[in-house]
């Protein structure tokens, strides 16, 4: 059985598990009613039989009566009792009383206690009572009516109510299920168009405190990021395709040209041999940087060999590298005394390298200033580098991490790649740190990089 239950579709297993839950609400709820009813009848009952046993008692303390006509009104009662002495001698008896209950032992005191056989119910009473001084015995007897007719009642009720409920279950059931099922439908749907149709396909978003919308909500984040990563890779593609093309087309052209005649015009021969050499070097920088990138992005931080760096000393280094390549520019290096972070040093210098080589080339005062300032507070160390050049248009700052973005304006500055500060940011990014770019356009730009301690 429980095999052919899973192999029922979901929408059929929840219908039948929602229709036994509700069957078995109300047949619990219908039997906690049923017990909860009869043991107040009973308790009813018990009561009323012990006050006419104490009826009885007060009776049979009085002198000179006729307790024969007396206890021959319970007939009418529907209270059947029998009574008799010590010596098992009737002395009292209705009509229907078993003889085998006073042929028994007589108890010493009064006991109550409550029968029901099938959808019959009964109290009975059995003890001592005295007549005129003597002790003698009393047995009571007493059918409920109102319990029989609450069982002749409710039986019927309950079966209608039954049949009322089974429906309404299976029609619960299955509505249950389909409304949550729809849910799921339309999820799918969507997967489908956007295996179908590409990633642009988002869940339709209706309710957004609903639980299956918040499964949408976070579908549709998923395939939003899906969709930016997809578009970063086809441009990414385009962009070192048409980087690629530049230097490869150049390389061709001029090797064609000395394949032809060129070789034998010495002039010719050398220039174009070290035109192709440069171009060869762009390439070969080209796919370090690539190779570069693609290493910082796969990076883990925990895998990396960890030392606290003078960042100072670090960059005191590479501004002595360029010092000795790059004379037009003039370096200013303010420092909050020593400070020290836990980075791979050559992490460290390669971010450094980055962003003051993007100032220099970036510039076109005379002459170019950049400024340095490294300081820390309680819970932050930070780097700034502030040049004096060309500045980033506002709509630019939020692109210029992109690979192989640069700025239309900027081109002419520089014979880069833009591929430089999408490394820098993955550096940044490995050691949990951020980066913050303040630019007045044609005035200045500053970059602050923040790392916490």
């Amino acid at each position: 059985m429980k095999t052919v239950f899973k192999r029922l579709s979901t929408f059929w297993q929840m219908s039948i598990i929602t229709f036994f839950i509700m069957i078995g609400i109300f047949i619990s709820t219908y039997l906690a009613q049923f017990f909860l009813v009869k043991a107040w009848i009973f308790d009813q009952e018990k009561d009323n039989v012990r006050a006419i046993y104490d009826q009885i008692a007060i009776f049979f303390d009085i002198d000179n009566i006729d307790y024969v006509s007396y206890l021959r009104t319970f007939d009418l009662m529907d209270l059947d009792l029998v009574i008799y002495n010590e010596n098992k001698e009737i002395i009292f008896i209705t009509d229907n009383v078993p003889e085998l209950i006073y042929k028994t032992d007589a108890p010493s005191e009064v006991f109550i206690e409550s029968k029901s056989v099938d959808s019959d119910g009964k109290i009975i009473l059995h003890g001592p009572i005295y007549l005129r001084g003597d002790k003698n015995y009393i047995y009571m007897e007493k059918e409920i009516e109102i319990y029989e007719d609450f069982v002749d009642n409710i039986v019927p009720i309950m079966l209608t109510c039954v049949l009322i409920i089974v429906l309404l279950s299976l029609g619960a059931g299955i509505y249950i299920s389909r409304k949550f099922l729809n849910k799921l439908k339309t999820l799918k749907s969507t997967m489908e168009n956007v295996k179908d149709g590409g990633v642009s396909n988002r869940v339709d978003i209706i309710n957004p405190r609903d639980e299956f919308d918040e499964i949408g909500i976070v579908f549709n984040s998923m395939m939003d990021e899906v969709e930016k990563s997809f578009n970063l890779q086809k441009q990414f593609v385009q962009d070192a395709s048409h980087e690629l093309r530049t230097p490869l087309t150049i390389l061709k052209g001029h090797l064609r040209m000395l394949n032809r005649w060129g070789k034998d015009d010495k002039e010719t021969l050398d220039k174009s041999l070290n035109i192709a050499l440069e171009e060869v070097e762009r390439l070969i920088k080209l796919v370090n940087d690539l190779l570069c990138l693609t290493k910082m992005e796969n990076e883990v931080k925990e895998n990396l060999i960890q030392e606290s760096v003078d960042i100072n000393g670090v960059i005191d280094e590479v501004l002595y590298g360029f010092d000795m390549l790059k004379h037009d520019a003039q370096f200013e290096f303010k420092r909050d005394g020593e400070i020290y972070f836990k980075i791979s040093k050559e992490h460290l210098k390669q971010l450094v390298i980055i962003f003051i080589d993007n100032a220099i080339k970036y510039c076109d005062k005379d002459p170019k200033i950049i400024k340095i300032k490294t300081y820390e507070d309680e819970s932050q160390v930070y780097i700034s580098i502030k040049d004096n050049g060309i500045g980033i248009k506002e709509e630019d700052i939020d692109k210029v991490f992109d690979k192989f973005y640069r700025a239309d304006k900027a081109r002419k500055y520089n014979n880069s790649f833009g591929i430089g500060l999408s490394i820098a940011s993955q550096i940044v990014k490995l050691y949990k740190g951020k980066v913050e770019i303040n630019s007045e356009f044609g005035i200045s730009t500053e970059v602050i990089v923040s790392f916490e301690k």
